[in-house]
């Protein structure tokens, strides 16, 4: 695990306890992006690459990748608007959004939303069932 003590980056040591810093916010402060990242952190963006590969074993660029879908799927699951959702994740046009979501999930956005419709009208089916059973 990545952490940061003094304003440095570390790693996360058995022999004693450090305080860790929440990636996954700093990942959406920085805008999905490695230069503002390695900023945020104060590292210079080859340290950084060098971190992330030993403490995580992918690229940062990668990382922040990963990060932004994860992100994009739970805000698609909350049933925002797709539009909205891409500006919120910092995507300069609604088509790099969609190209992006469909190269890391295989589906679209409007197919993610469609399945997510079919996934809750399955499970109220399923309550209403148990319950009247």
């Amino acid at each position: 695990m990545i952490v940061i003590r003094n304003g440095r980056v570390m790693f996360d040591s058995p022999k004693r306890v450090q305080q860790s810093v929440n990636l996954i916010e700093l990942a959406f402060q920085s805008e999905y992006k490695v230069g503002h990242l390695s900023k945020v952190l104060g590292l210079t963006p080859r340290h950084m690459e060098r971190v992330f590969y030993d403490s995580l074993g992918v690229s940062p660029k990668y990382w922040l990748r990963q990060q932004r879908m994860v992100r994009a799927r739970y805000v698609i699951r909350e049933g925002f608007p797709l539009k909205h959702i891409s500006v919120y994740l910092g995507f300069k046009r609604y088509s790099h959004f969609i190209s992006e979501v469909k190269a890391f999930y295989g589906m679209s956005p409007v197919q993610m939303v469609e399945l997510e419709k079919r996934r809750c009208t399955i499970q109220v089916e399923k309550k209403t069932t148990a319950i009247a059973g």
